[in-house]
C-alpha cells in the first residue's frame, strides 16, 4: 500500500513532519506489539477478552464517520478484539484497534429516555474491522 511512496524516493526532508512522512513511507516493521488494555485520548481501553475478567466494562468504542452518499455524520460503535502497535522507524508507533462492528443502523436505537441501545449481537462490516485508535472514543 505504501509502494507508490517508497518509488517517490523522497527527501530526509529539514521538518520534523518532512521526515515523519519519510519513516512512514518506508512501511512498517515486521514487529507489532499487541496489547490487552490501552490508555489513550484520556481513557482506558480493553480487548473484549480482558474484559470479561474486570468489573468495568472498557471494551466498547464508538467512533464518528462521514456518510459518502449524504455528507451526513454517523456515529458506529464497537467491541475491541485486538489492539496492536505497529511500528515504523525512529520509535514511531501507531496504535490500532480490530472491532466488531454493530451494523448501522438495525443495531442501534435510540429509547424513549434518549439512550442509545446498542445491540452487541448485530455485528457487521467485517471487511472494515480496523481503525486508528487515535479516532475513537468510549
Amino acid at each position: 500500500m505504501t509502494a507508490w511512496l517508497k518509488d517517490l524516493d523522497l527527501p530526509d526532508g529539514e521538518t520534523v513532519e518532512e521526515q515523519t512522512i519519510k519513516r512512514l513511507a518506508a512501511g512498517p516493521s515486521s514487529q507489532v506489539t499487541s496489547w490487552q488494555g490501552y490508555d489513550i485520548n484520556g481513557y482506558i481501553f480493553y480487548i473484549a477478552a480482558k474484559n470479561k475478567k474486570t468489573v468495568s466494562q472498557n471494551n466498547c468504542v464508538r467512533i464518528e464517520a462521514m456518510d459518502k452518499r449524504t455528507g451526513q455524520s454517523i456515529t458506529y460503535y464497537g467491541i475491541i478484539d485486538d489492539i496492536w502497535e505497529v511500528h515504523y522507524s525512529y520509535n514511531i508507533q501507531i496504535p490500532v484497534f480490530r472491532c466488531r462492528w454493530v451494523k448501522h443502523p438495525r443495531g442501534v436505537e435510540v429509547n424513549g429516555y434518549g439512550l442509545t441501545i446498542v445491540d452487541l449481537n448485530n455485528v457487521g462490516y467485517t471487511d472494515d474491522q480496523w481503525v486508528l485508535a487515535s479516532q475513537i472514543t468510549h
